[in-house]
């Protein structure tokens, strides 16, 4: 009892550390008028974008660790999961920079320092909720209704196989509208979406 109770402790202590950090990051630059977050929010005001999708996050992660078994924090065992995470990373990163120094992506796609270090933490937490943990959650809840019981391993690894092609799809469709499309453009959109099928299972696996 006691130790399911600390497990309890742990999760919401780790979601709400990181949901305060989003926050904090995404107020600094608001009130410094920063125009970082005009492409993806629009004309809706970032700060209250980001709470909004906090509130979305605490929702689908606790779906997914209910009827998923998904856990947020594991302890020691984390550690090997941020290890998988930074071998995987770097393979990726090694690749598409490959890439950007052979073809080229667009100039000024990136936000420039100093705003990065705040924007692309904060950025990077909307991301994670609106592309992986929102429509996984919604996939295993489907699942989960379908079934009267927590879903299936072999329909969740499909729910994270679907989910993965949420954002690479988008991705491409994007590139699509501004230019013709390419090798290029499919070859990011593929890229994407190893990250993504990599990164829900490594969530999967440890948290």
């Amino acid at each position: 009892m006691r130790e399911a109770l600390l497990k309890k402790r742990l999760h919401c202590g780790a979601i709400t550390t990181l949901s305060l950090g989003a926050i904090s990051a995404t107020g600094v630059l608001s009130y410094a008028q920063s125009e970082a977050f005009q492409p993806y929010f629009g004309s809706l005001d970032p700060l209250l974008a980001t709470v909004l999708i906090t509130v979305l996050g605490f929702i689908s992660l606790y779906v997914l660790h209910s009827r998923g078994g998904f856990q947020v924090f594991m302890g020691r065992q984390s550690l090997r999961g941020v290890i998988v995470s930074a071998v995987m990373a770097t393979l990726f990163a090694i690749s598409i920079i490959f890439i950007d120094f052979s073809i080229g992506f667009p100039k000024g796609i990136n936000v420039p320092p100093p705003q990065s270090l705040l924007f692309y933490p904060a950025i990077a937490y909307v991301a994670e909720i609106v592309f992986h943990t929102l429509p996984l959650a919604i996939l295993v809840t489907v699942f989960t209704l379908l079934f009267k019981a927590p879903c299936p391993n072999r329909f969740l690894w499909l729910c994270i196989g679907l989910a993965a092609l949420l954002e690479p799809s988008l991705q491409v469709f994007w590139s699509s509208a501004q230019e013709p499309f390419s090798w290029f453009t499919l070859y990011v959109g593929f890229h994407i979406f190893a990250i993504n099928f990599l990164q829900m299972i490594v969530f999967r696996r440890y948290d």
